[in-house]
């Protein structure tokens, strides 16, 4: 197999800032709880063992980094994952990690 190591540094730019926006248990945990739908910080804080303001600033790195949107209805705001890739993309972390055994959704 040969790959081209040929990579544009604003792709290698986009990746360690997606990388360093799950690299952590709380910001893992969150995705994992988006990749099965969409959730309030409520929802959220009912989940993942973290302070509620722990939660926020979580969830505002991963949407800095792009792995997560917000949604606003009313006076509730949702976020959600922003679409397959990204769900993937936690399937592969943690298949990786559990040598295969996770199920893809």
């Amino acid at each position: 197999m040969t790959i081209d190591p040929v990579i544009h540094p604003s792709d290698l730019d986009r990746a360690v800032l997606v990388l360093r926006g799950m690299a952590y248990q709380h910001r893992l945990h969150i995705l994992l709880v988006l990749r099965g739908g969409e959730a309030t910080p409520a929802d959220l804080n009912g989940i993942v063992p973290a302070h509620p303001t722990a939660i926020a600033h979580h969830l505002r790195h991963l949407t800095d980094a792009g792995l997560v949107l917000r949604r606003r209805r009313g006076q509730r705001v949702y976020y959600s994952l922003p679409d397959e890739s990204t769900g993937r993309l936690i399937d592969g972390v943690l298949g990786f990690v559990t040598g295969g055994d996770r199920d893809p959704r």
